[in-house]
């Protein structure tokens, strides 16, 4: 379900990245590197970051850990939970994250996972602190809100209000990389939004990120009830039904 977001056309997201809504307890997204291969030294280092980031990111809802030394043993890795998740949430997310990286990316230098409460990656190559877009994965509902013309047009408009609402708050030092807003589309509708990127990045590197995973909304989830862009450094979405608390 990922694709490089700087090869496919417009059309071919359509094809590829519309799915079903997952349970809660299922990620998000998850990607695994096609190509690269991790050394059996980097390997190691890999299962030694991965235990723990997932051991001391529910403490302060962020951990970063480095092991190894030079390209062919270096390992990174992040983890991190969305600000307003519990304790408990967090550590039963990020034990889930672990052992999802562990078993899928088995082998391979670079992995991530979003959860709709945490994320978590790690990679041979450092990437902390660096906006990442490289891969990408958008997954949307089948369910227009409306088809009346004038009506999508509106949308469109309240869509693109809350998502700039939504990036300016996570890109405030004082948010931890994470917004959240609703507005009122319809009498019937309300559309709930939320946009979070990783917790290393500057404000303005967030920002960055937020605005160019929102750049393929209008191609991939046009007038959708709901849609999710999952990079390896931000999650953008809406949703017309809650999926947070405010």
């Amino acid at each position: 379900m990922f694709a490089r977001l700087t090869t496919l056309l417009p059309a071919l997201f359509l094809l590829l990245l519309s799915c079903p809504r997952s349970n809660a307890a299922d990620p998000l997204e998850n990607y695994c590197s096609y190509t690269r291969k991790a050394t059996a030294a980097a390997k190691k280092n890999i299962e030694l970051v991965l235990v723990s980031i997932e051991t001391n990111a529910p403490t302060r809802g962020l951990a970063i850990a480095e092991y190894g030394a030079g390209d062919k043993e270096r390992a990174n890795g992040l983890a991190q939970c969305r600000r307003d998740v519990r304790l408990a949430e967090c550590k039963t997310c990020l034990k889930e994250a672990s052992a999802r990286l562990s078993s899928r990316c088995r082998g391979k230098a670079e992995g991530w996972v979003w959860f709709e409460k945490c994320f978590m990656r790690y990679d041979t190559n450092f990437f902390v602190g660096t906006v990442d877009t490289s891969y990408g994965a958008y997954n949307n509902s089948d369910e227009f809100v409306t088809d009346d013309a004038a009506e999508r047009q509106r949308f469109d408009t309240v869509l693109g209000s809350l998502i700039d609402k939504v990036r300016i708050q996570a890109t405030s030092e004082s948010r931890f990389g994470l917004g959240k807003a609703i507005s009122k589309f319809s009498r019937n509708v309300t559309v709930y939004a939320l946009a979070q990127c990783t917790r290393d990045l500057s404000g303005e590197a967030c920002s960055e990120c937020i605005t160019y995973a929102f750049r393929y909304f209008p191609d991939v989830c046009a007038y959708k009830k709901r849609c999710r862009a999952l990079y390896p450094s931000c999650y953008v979405g809406y949703d017309t039904k809650p999926f947070f608390d405010l």
